[in-house]
């Protein structure tokens, strides 16, 4: 049987609940079953769950891998013979983010080359001028000079823009484009300080040895000092010189991981591998996941052996979420052990990670402790997490060349203009929209209601993207409340647009027949005909009915009735009080003729011992009785 090729979703609707706790999943498939019988196909889950697959007899017609497991036992049936509607439950509750876990082709023309990225980085990160005494020197005069003059740097600046214009307007190229040249200065002076810093500290220590008569322990300790300053200044001196060759890739990622490595050594980490050994058998037995739930509940109360149990998911398991908890944690502590864990993990090939190498990418993308803002390689790290089909990664490659740059970036604004590629930026958006991912379908929806980004303004093409968006992630409206509204704003627009149309192309005689019918009778069919065009479609109805769920009753404006909403609400519920109370006491009256048959006996034998004491209520002469007083 052989297995067709997927590529997209196409029009399959999917939903999933939104609740923690439920984990209902529904799917919509379209299928061109032609003469084959509902009853004849055969769906079933295979590969632990993770696989959906609809066959006829020995014909495939499609076998999906999905974002992640569900249980085997499905219901399906076949809609107007075209829809396949499958009801399945997640194993886990969690938010699915797409339907498919759909890895990319290596060849896709969406990829950036390898070459075209060395090319980036050439540009856009010049590198150092050689490792030498004259040049030492011409740095550090630079340095003496205006290192420390904020006014001076400025001015500088100011001088640069000036000069790159007036080279623009003779036709002159400069060979460093502008602001990098500010860069380049202020890298040269963190080389320099640091190794000035760093030689400081060695020739104290170095003083401290030679002096006679100090304690054992205080030499094994200025010894151990020794060792980690000569291993840094090491480190050190293999960076500056590697920044001194052509910018690549490799360059640079090398570069990363010697500052990382160097930090670890300041630290007093001094393999190039992290490790941490289970303390007991039972740890031993556990899996990644308990090993990180086990660490994660440990967080509050004891921090190191959180670090512990995360460290022993992340080094001996590779477990992806764990490394990430070890990134944010080791960050906020000011340790470059979780980053250095990070990264590996990135460059590992035999076992790739979309997650390591989405995070690595937002680092490049954003800025942060040893990563350098760069486009091309940020561009290299969401790339490899794309290719295994990560979603997050192909939103994050279209935004990268919507802007054209990093999210903070040193280029100027012609080169960011310059680098901008809205054929990429549709294309990674369409790759993320075939794996069903509603945020994709959500940000294609709004493009096509604000009509932005080269594409006209649709409603019936953002009415489709955002159905889609808002059955795949229910939560996605309450992020952006204001978009149903804009949506029938849209769609009064062009129903506006259509009877301006028809009213132009129509004869002058029944235009203005048709306008003196409404001045002869104001407020009758002049009004019918605006609360029509006011009146929203199902669809916007439903997106509205989505953001307004929690927030009790919208107001309804394009209602044809003039009774208020709410009042009428409250009559209805009133009256529905008064039923329900009225019900409830005639049930009661009717129960309770049993209960008073039984006690009026009782009530009687009651009276009769009432009647002995008081004489007169028993006597039947009590009228005369009285008249006589």
């Amino acid at each position: 049987m052989s297995i067709p090729e997927t590529e997209s979703v196409g029009k399959t609707r999917w939903t999933q609940a939104s609740g923690d706790e439920d984990k209902s999943l529904e799917l919509r498939i379209p299928l061109v079953l032609g003469n084959v019988r509902p009853r004849d196909l055969k769906v079933v889950v295979k590969g632990e769950g993770a696989v959906l697959a609809v066959s006829h007899g020995d014909t495939c017609l499609l076998q999906w891998r999905l974002y992640a497991p569900i249980l085997e036992e499905i219901e399906w049936h076949v809609e107007n013979g075209d829809v396949l509607v499958v009801a399945a439950e997640k194993k886990s509750a969690s938010a699915w983010s797409s339907l498919l876990e759909l890895p990319m082709k290596a060849d896709d023309p969406l990829l950036v080359s390898l070459d075209e990225m060395n090319r980036m980085f050439a540009s856009q990160l010049p590198s150092l001028p050689p490792l030498s005494e004259e040049g030492e020197e011409k740095a550090a005069k630079a340095d003496d000079d205006d290192g420390d003059d904020l006014d001076k740097l400025l001015d500088q600046a100011a001088e640069e823009v000036k000069a790159a214009k007036k080279a623009e307007a003779e036709g002159e190229d400069e060979e460093t484009p502008l602001g990098y040249a500010a860069y380049i200065k202020a890298e040269l002076q963190n080389y320099k300080g640091e190794a000035e810093e760093i030689s400081s500290k060695l020739k104290e220590v170095t003083a401290e040895l030679e002096l006679e008569g100090a304690e054992t322990e205080a030499r094994e300790g200025a010894t151990k000092r020794k060792d980690i300053l000569e291993e840094m200044l090491r480190l050190h001196n293999q960076i500056r010189e590697l920044r001194t060759k052509p910018s690549s890739l490799s360059n640079i990622v090398e570069c990363t991981l010697l500052d990382l490595q160097k930090a670890r050594v300041n630290i007093g980490e001094t393999g190039e591998e992290e490790t941490e050994e289970y303390k007991t058998d039972e740890e031993r037995s556990l899996t990644a996941t308990q090993l990180m739930a086990h660490g994660l509940q440990q967080f509050q109360s004891d921090i190191h052996a959180a670090l512990h149990s995360l460290r022993l998911a992340a080094i001996h398991h590779s477990h992806d979420q764990s490394i990430v908890l070890l990134y944010d944690i080791y960050s906020q502590l000011g340790s470059p052990r979780g980053a250095y864990l990070l990264l590996r993990r990135a460059l590992d090939d035999d076992n790739l990670s979309a997650t390591a190498n989405q995070k690595v990418g937002e680092l490049y993308d954003e800025g942060a402790r040893h990563f350098l803002p760069i486009f091309p390689a940020a561009l290299h790290f969401y790339q490899r997490a794309a290719r295994q089909g990560s979603v997050n990664a192909m939103l994050s490659l279209a935004q990268l060349w919507l802007r054209g740059s990093t999210s903070t970036s040193m280029m100027s604004d012609e080169d960011m203009e310059a680098q901008k590629d809205m054929a990429r930026y549709h294309g990674w958006l369409d790759k993320a929209i075939d794996r069903g991912c509603g945020s994709a379908l959500f940000v294609k929806g709004c493009m096509y209601i604000k009509g932005e980004h080269g594409v006209s303004k649709s409603y019936e093409q953002a009415k489709f993207y955002l159905d889609g968006a808002v059955t795949a992630q229910p939560q996605i409206l309450q992020r952006a409340p204001q978009i149903p509204a804009m949506l029938e704003a849209l769609r009064q627009e062009e129903q506006g647009g259509d009877v301006l149309a028809k009213a132009a192309g129509a004869p002058t005689g029944s235009v203005a027949t048709s306008l003196a019918t409404a001045q002869q009778q104001p407020g009758t069919v002049a009004r019918r005909v605006m609360e029509e065009d006011a009146r929203p479609s199902n669809s916007a109805a439903r997106l509205s009915a989505l953001s307004t769920a929690k927030r009790g009753p919208a107001f309804d404006g394009g209602s044809s009735s003039k009774r208020d909403p709410a009042g009428s609400a409250r009559r209805r519920r009133f009256w529905e009080r008064t039923a329900v109370v009225a019900t409830v006491g005639y049930g009661l009256y009717s129960l309770a003729f049993p209960i008073r048959a039984i006690l009026l006996p009782v009530f009687y034998s009651l009276m009769m011992a009432v009647t002995d004491v008081i004489p007169w209520l028993g006597n039947p002469n009590i009228e005369d009785s009285l008249g006589t007083f």
